[in-house]
């Protein structure tokens, strides 16, 4: 009978989430770090651990995603088209299983995951696929020198499958109502700018950024027009900036 109770609890420690190291946390203030999806994973193992239910591991997974996605499970998806737009950006489409939609409020995020000499590293991006679009979804990456994730998806091929979970994010954006960054994770409230973008403001931002920076921009064709202009005006080229 002890042997059966050390065989268990051998089991069980085996189940327990491993810490992330420093070096896996990025340090750009995702919400969730990786930090928080290790408590979060740690606090579900205990309960599980508590009760003896092994079922209670895998959590529920929410229904208002109507792909396969899951915010409490890395799952694969298989990358179905990659496009090298840039010597250090990449435009990555990943299949979704039948007609299904990730259905994103804007605002949202995914967490993939990526193994680097043995090393689990997580990191969080935005997909930039329309929100109802179906079958696939799309992601922009830029890739750093030394960058841990930018090894793994530097080696990313069509055919290859990559490990995703969520979606994250509880700061939902409503169209001309949202006049306060309070609501804002708390590391992007200073550069977070509200209101009317002009070409002194654009100059303003990207000479503030430490390194060039590689802008996004979303909206209508009139708006995307107008950002491409000052974004070219404040010294940035044409492949420091997507447009979508």
């Amino acid at each position: 009978m002890g042997e059966k109770e050390e065989d268990t609890e051998e089991a069980w420690l085996q189940l327990r989430p491993v810490e992330p190291l420093p070096s896996q946390c990025c340090g750009s203030g995702c919400s969730p770090c990786v930090f928080d999806l290790y408590h979060q994973d740690l606090a579900r193992w205990e309960a599980a651990r508590a009760s003896n239910d092994r079922s209670l591991l895998s959590g529920k997974q929410l229904q208002s995603c109507p792909s396969k996605l899951s915010p409490e499970t890395f799952l694969a998806f298989r990358i179905s088209a990659l496009d090298k737009l840039t010597k250090d950006t990449y435009h990555v489409r990943f299949a979704l299983p039948g007609n299904s939609q990730l259905s994103l409020h804007p605002g949202q995020h995914l967490i993939l995951r990526g193994i680097v000499d043995d090393l689990e590293i997580q990191r969080a991006y935005t997909p930039i696929s329309p929100a109802n679009a179906k079958g696939y979804f799309e992601v922009l990456i830029k890739c750093y020198q030394t960058g841990l994730m930018s090894r793994c998806i530097k080696s990313w091929r069509v055919g290859d499958t990559a490990f995703w979970r969520g979606p994250f994010g509880n700061f939902f954006y409503k169209p001309n109502q949202e006049k306060s960054p309070e609501q804002l994770p708390w590391s992007y409230r200073e550069k977070t700018h509200f209101g009317h973008l002009d070409q002194d403001l654009i100059e303003e931002l990207v000479s503030r950024c430490r390194r060039k920076p590689f802008a996004l921009v979303c909206g209508s064709p009139k708006f995307t027009e107008d950002m491409a202009k000052c974004l070219l005006c404040a010294g940035l080229t044409k492949d420091s900036y997507f447009l979508f």
